[in-house]
């Protein structure tokens, strides 16, 4: 090694200043030639001066308990200055006996370092055979007689100092660079070490030792559970050390003397391990491997591509990869596979074997995390967080936790929880556990804790449930542009959240899909499943190999983009009734936080208590050391809801003395202008609110609302695709457009929304069946108001879908309000010949499922028209009262209940449907006495599904 070393600051005078070189003694007898300093055109000796220091530093034996015997030359300058040139020159001769000193060089394009001129040179005997290779994106180069030698002269010149990209997987590097090597086939690397790895892998003759191989062929029925029984016995009952001094390194110890020690390095270990297998009559050989899974195909045969020894074992025609120097293995197929796609078995005759990579069978890391809303939404949550991790990473945390005070340790996880859950409410009672389980080599930190989540922002995150990929950045050095990417590997993770709703409640919607995408190499998923009040997500990733592809890369952003937006959610609905819970949680002025009350105060509005979000808003407007501006605007909010307009009228000017911008005052202002019928304030007053926060939502809404009542369609259309915009995967959002594109005649349209709407479900195949609602739903709204523009709706949808009975039969129904008889008829004949269904007999048409999944409006219209005939048919009260709750008619739905109970007072199916509804309507007091004396009659009635309620006839 010649080196030049310029020292162009003072930044560089401490690196200059000090020279080294390392060395094996048992191999190896370093030369130093000379040290000279250039300065001034002057050549100064450093080496009359000064000498080099002789140190043994072992820097591998804490962190990898391991002994190489390596020395370090050092020698220290105290004279260097800016400018000057250190010549500093050495070689090293090295004898590798144990291979009869084979030549080997790989030679790459890049330097590390800044070079103004390197040259390496390799030389070689005439007369001694070398192979030689170069990668694809490489030359050899060029190759000299010398006498009686060959040399290689590798020379770079101007060299920027460039390392390779850090993205650039090892399988890629060799098609970068050079190599030479004297060994002729690979069997040429185990011929020499295979006598020594034979002679050390004969079973020890040790009394316990043979007693414990008894034992295990004894305890374990199968040739896989004796191989496993022996893998524990290695990894947890000797120690791992290396001893690779000289010869060490290559030349195991015998199995007796590991036995006896009960320690080992990855050769000694592999002995005993053949030894152990042998003596269960298990087929199993020593196998060398590169540890970092260097592509060994792309290689000449070479002893340094090799650092680590394994065990090779055949057992029912399937090959077994089993490394004795690891820990924690509980299976032939661990929870972390080993990663050697290339072995080469230390036998007569060796080839580099092809192993087929193994993929994780369970998740490496997994997190689990239940959210018991059992008690009620708004109280206090019971959280339960497990976090398993297996193989390295398991005794990593135990090792880890064993070496830090428990106190310190259980702050670290409740720091941990805490910041995991941050941003979806703020967590108390945390108690953190954590365990070792050596049965299975897992690591399980736990907890449990109360948080209370904050639902005025709805929707709201579902915690684990979605997350963002970035995907690699393509390499922009055109060198590079079909290079591999490594990947992390072996990697499997899972996130897994599970929701519980309280019991019979089903007032929250989740919007969570899943998926399955494979980009840059890696499987992306989320998984999810419904029962009743429970919802289980997992989120998830698992690597498939340990690099991507350049090609894959490429596109693997586009890829992971396809569930970018699929966010996870859940939303509370109008409908949802306060447990006992959380009436006591939302009605308690105790504490002195005025923020907490202004939370309980949205909530009780939102929940339609407007005298009880008054109370807490008074609450915070008391405890807030000055006027609130946004408690003053809730509450007149909230005064609005009571039709007060004075005190809301109060609170709005108030509010605006002390910030005339906030936000929630200008949907006061407009909820006012509402309530006066001033569309022209109400969207001055929105804007105003958009103007405050421009990602407002609910304010879109509504001033599309004022504008469409103002006949400004145009702009209540923009406002609501500007609400997709923000909201792309939101299916109210999506509904409301397609909804306001069929007011304006734009079916076509309208469909494609449908179609969106239908992919956001998941259910692609409901596009027809969603458009049709749609529009039904529209034409019903607007039949009282507007019966001509209902017409006009479902005949616009009837261009996109012609001849679909339930847009025909509504059209109908909308047509005899517009004295449109000929029409009318038409549209029931050809209703008929489509369904062959008969509305002659009006009870028969009310109770009949089929009306009702095909319109709710004609199954509601032939309802009343029984009724007329029928007044005292509690069934058909029943039903109708089924249909107006479905329409979200909730007060007539009761009246239409309530008339049932009282025609057959000991009906409980009506009794039950009334005071559920009456519940969910904020009577909780009255509807809970009658769900409860309803359940004592019959307690199936509570198991009905209330879409799919078909009502029977009394008697």
């Amino acid at each position: 090694m010649h080196m030049r070393l310029k020292v162009l600051s003072p930044l560089g005078l401490q690196q200059a200043s000090r020279l080294s070189l390392q060395w094996n003694p048992a191999l190896q007898t370093p030369i130093v030639h000379h040290v000279h300093i250039i300065r001034d055109g002057q050549t100064i000796d450093v080496l009359d001066k000064s000498d080099f220091t002789v140190l043994r530093r072992e820097a591998g034996l804490e962190q990898s308990q391991q002994i190489t015997g390596i020395l370090t030359g050092v020698l220290i300058n105290p004279d260097i200055r800016v400018g000057d040139t250190i010549d500093f020159a050495y070689s090293t001769e090295t004898r590798f006996d144990v291979f009869e000193n084979p030549l080997e060089a790989a030679g790459y394009a890049r330097s590390a370092l800044p070079l103004d001129l390197g040259v390496t040179t390799v030389s070689w005997p005439s007369t001694m055979a070398v192979q030689t290779r170069a990668g694809r994106h490489a030359d050899l180069p060029p190759i000299g007689q010398q006498g009686d030698f060959k040399v290689l002269t590798y020379r770079v010149t101007d060299a920027e100092g460039e390392a390779y990209p850090s993205t650039l997987a090892p399988r890629a590097l060799p098609d970068y660079g050079w190599q030479l090597s004297s060994l002729p086939q690979w069997s040429a690397v185990t011929d020499h070490v295979r006598p020594a790895f034979d002679q050390a892998a004969q079973l020890p003759a040790d009394a316990d030792l043979a007693a414990r191989v008894a034992r295990i062929r004894s305890e374990n029925a199968t040739p896989e559970a004796r191989a496993l029984a022996a893998l524990r016995l290695v990894q947890d009952e000797v120690r791992y050390m290396a001893l690779t001094l000289g010869e060490g390194g290559w030349l195991p110890a015998s199995a007796s003397e590991v036995w006896a020690g009960r320690q080992g390095d990855c050769k000694g270990k592999t002995v005993l391990l053949v030894a152990l297998l042998r003596a269960l009559d298990i087929d199993a050989v020593p196998a060398l491997v590169s540890s970092n899974n260097l592509p060994l195909d792309k290689y000449l045969p070479m002893v340094s591509v090799f650092d680590h020894v394994i065990v090779k074992a055949r057992i029912g025609g399937q090959t077994y990869l089993l490394d004795g120097a690891r820990i924690g293995d509980r299976s032939l197929t661990p929870d972390v596979p080993l990663v050697h796609e290339f072995i080469l078995p230390i036998t007569e005759r060796a080839r580099l074997e092809r192993i087929p990579l193994a993929l994780p069978t369970r998740p490496i890391s997994a997190m689990a995390l239940e959210i018991d809303f059992s008690d009620g939404i708004y109280s206090p949550v019971r959280i339960t967080i497990t976090d398993i991790d297996r193989g390295n990473s398991a005794a990593q945390m135990q090792a880890l936790v064993a070496q830090a005070p428990a106190a310190e340790v259980t702050r670290l996880f409740d720091e941990r929880w805490k910041a995991l859950l941050e941003g979806n409410g703020e967590l108390s009672d945390v108690k953190s556990q954590w365990a070792y389980r050596e049965d299975t080599h897992e690591f399980v930190a736990t907890a449990t804790a109360r948080m209370a989540f904050d639902w005025t922002g709805t929707p709201i995150n579902i915690p684990l449930a979605h997350v963002s990929w970035q995907g690699f950045d393509p390499n922009t050095d055109p060198r590079y542009k079909d290079a591999d990417y490594v990947k992390d590997f072996p990697q499997f993770s899972s996130f897994r959240t599970t929701v519980i709703l309280p019991e019979g409640q089903n007032d929250v919607d989740f919007s969570v899909q899943p998926y399955e995408v494979e980009a840059g190499a890696t499987r992306y998923f989320r998984t999810v499943k419904r029962d009743g009040s429970r919802l289980e997500t997992d989120r998830g990733s698992i690597t498939l190999r340990p690099y991507a592809t350049a090609a894959e890369v490429g596109t693997e952003q586009s890829e992971m983009d396809r569930f970018k937006d699929l966010k996870a959610t859940m939303r509370l609905r109008s409908g949802y009734v306060l447990t006992a819970a959380d009436r006591q949680t939302l009605t308690t002025t105790s504490d002195n936080d005025p923020e907490a009350a202004l939370r309980r105060g949205y909530a009780l509005n939102d929940q339609g208590d407007h005298l009880g979000a008054i109370a807490q808003f008074d609450a915070a407007i008391a405890k807030f050391p000055t006027p609130h501006a946004n408690a003053l605007a809730n509450r007149a909010l909230a005064y609005l809801a009571l039709n007060d307009l004075e005190k809301a009228r109060a609170d709005i000017a108030a509010a605006e003395a002390v910030d005339a911008d906030d936000a929630i005052l200008f949907h006061a202002k407009g909820r006012l202008a509402e309530i006066e019928q001033d569309d022209l304030e109400a969207v001055l007053a929105f804007t105003g609110a958009i103007r405050s926060w421009p990602e407002d939502v609910h304010a879109f809404y509504r001033r599309s609302a004022a504008y469409e009542r103002m006949g400004q369609s145009a702009r209540a259309l923009a406002d609501l695709e500007r609400v997709v915009t923000l909201q792309p995967q939101d299916e109210t959002a999506i509904t409301a457009l397609a909804t306001q594109l069929l007011r304006m005649g734009q079916a076509d349209a309208a469909n494609d929304q449908a179609k969106k709407l239908a992919q956001v479900l998941g259910h692609p195949d409901a596009q027809t069946q969603i458009f049709i609602v749609m529009a039904q739903s529209l034409a019903s709204k607007l039949k009282t108001s507007d019966p001509a523009k209902a017409e006009a709706v479902l005949t616009a949808a009837l261009v996109v879908e012609s001849d679909f009975p339930a847009l025909l039969i509504d059209r109908a129904s909308i047509r005899d309000k517009l004295n449109d008889t000929r029409g009318a008829t038409a549209d029931r004949a050809r209703f008929k010949e489509l369904t062959r269904f008969s509305l002659d007999d009006a009870d028969e048409a009310c109770l009949s499922p089929r009306l009702l999944r095909m319109s709710r409006d004609v199954a509601l219209d032939m309802c009343d028209k029984a009724i007329t005939d029928n007044a005292d048919d509690v069934a058909l009260h029943m039903r109708r009262g089924f249909l107006l709750q479905i329409m979200n008619r909730k007060p007539d739905a009761v009246a239409a209940y309530r008339r049932a109970t009282e025609i057959e007072p000991s009906n409980p199916r009506a009794k039950y449907r009334l005071g559920k509804l009456l519940r969910e309507i904020g009577e909780a007091e009255e509807g809970q006495a009658m769900m409860a004396e309803a359940l004592r009659a019959d307690a199936t009635v509570a198991d009905e599904d209330e879409p799919m309620l078909e009502v029977r006839r009394a008697g």
